[in-house]
């Protein structure tokens, strides 16, 4: 949970996305987005944002998926969605590209280790912690199914596993576990200074507290990305995030994410 001062200084930055003028709009060129809950409405991609992805592209804005999913399903993304080339796996651990195999962009983690830390909180906490579907091909953490839990019992699991020397967070639908704090934004920046992208041309959205890393700053207090967004579910998870972001959506879900896309379009 977020200090006082830091939820205070949180808040403040919850602007509307919609009051940013255009020519802050105008100079990103790249959008880094999470999929659960941004690009999905009530669990599914949409033909709306095929839409959405073939305009920017067209527009030439990059587009780069980044989730908690794992290798295999963020291909798929990166194959088949218009405009994309690369994406960002399991919270930022690892480089997707297309017909490449999966590339580190932090340290690879002890599966063993985080597996034994859920069965603990299973047994000791009594988490019923359930595996993802999509555990046999994770290749650096430990995904869970958030099967409808509440934020107040996964701090309280968050708490348990923190006393174990283990990270938990979560997005929409997973819990995960991982050795180290997830950080969608640090996988980011690597794959940025090798492909001499400019951070502030880029805007990253996201909606739970695994995307905290698309909302943080430098440790210096300079900004890692020229727009930060959330969409409309984050303001009342607010407390849940250690950094949030400096706009928000007036929409949910992928709404949001087409509420920030027209703007985008509206200033190429």
């Amino acid at each position: 949970m977020t200090s006082a001062r830091q939820a205070k200084r949180a808040r403040a930055c919850l602007q509307p996305l919609e009051d940013l003028d255009d020519d802050a709009i105008a100079r990103l060129r790249v959008v880094a987005t999470d999929i659960d809950g941004t690009l999905t409405r009530a669990g599914a991609l949409r033909a709306e944002l095929l839409t959405a992805f073939e305009a920017l592209g067209a527009a030439g804005v990059q587009l780069i998926p980044i989730s908690g999913r794992p290798a295999g399903e963020v291909l798929g993304l990166c194959r088949y969605l218009p405009g994309v080339e690369f994406g960002v796996a399991e919270n930022g651990l690892f480089e997707i590209v297309p017909d490449h195999a999966p590339r580190w962009l932090g340290e690879p983690t002890q599966l063993d280790r985080l597996v034994a830390v859920g069965e603990h909180l299973n047994r000791e906490h009594a988490a019923k912690l359930r595996r993802t579907g999509d555990a046999f091909c994770r290749l650096g953490d430990v995904a869970y199914e958030r099967d409808g839990r509440e934020e107040g019992e996964l701090e309280r699991l968050r708490v348990a596993a923190e006393a174990e020397g283990v990270c938990l967070i979560w997005s929409t639908v997973h819990i995960h576990l991982a050795e180290r704090v997830p950080d969608k934004g640090a996988g980011l920046l690597a794959l940025f200074a090798e492909r001499e992208i400019d951070p502030r041309a880029v805007v990253t959205i996201g909606d739970s507290p695994n995307d905290v890393g698309l909302f943080a700053p430098h440790e210096s207090g300079a900004a890692r990305f020229g727009l930060t967004v959330g969409t409309a579910d984050v303001p009342a998870k607010r407390e849940w995030f250690a950094h949030l972001p400096e706009r928000v959506t007036r929409q949910r879900e992928l709404d949001g994410f087409l509420e920030l896309s027209a703007r985008l379009l509206a200033t190429r």
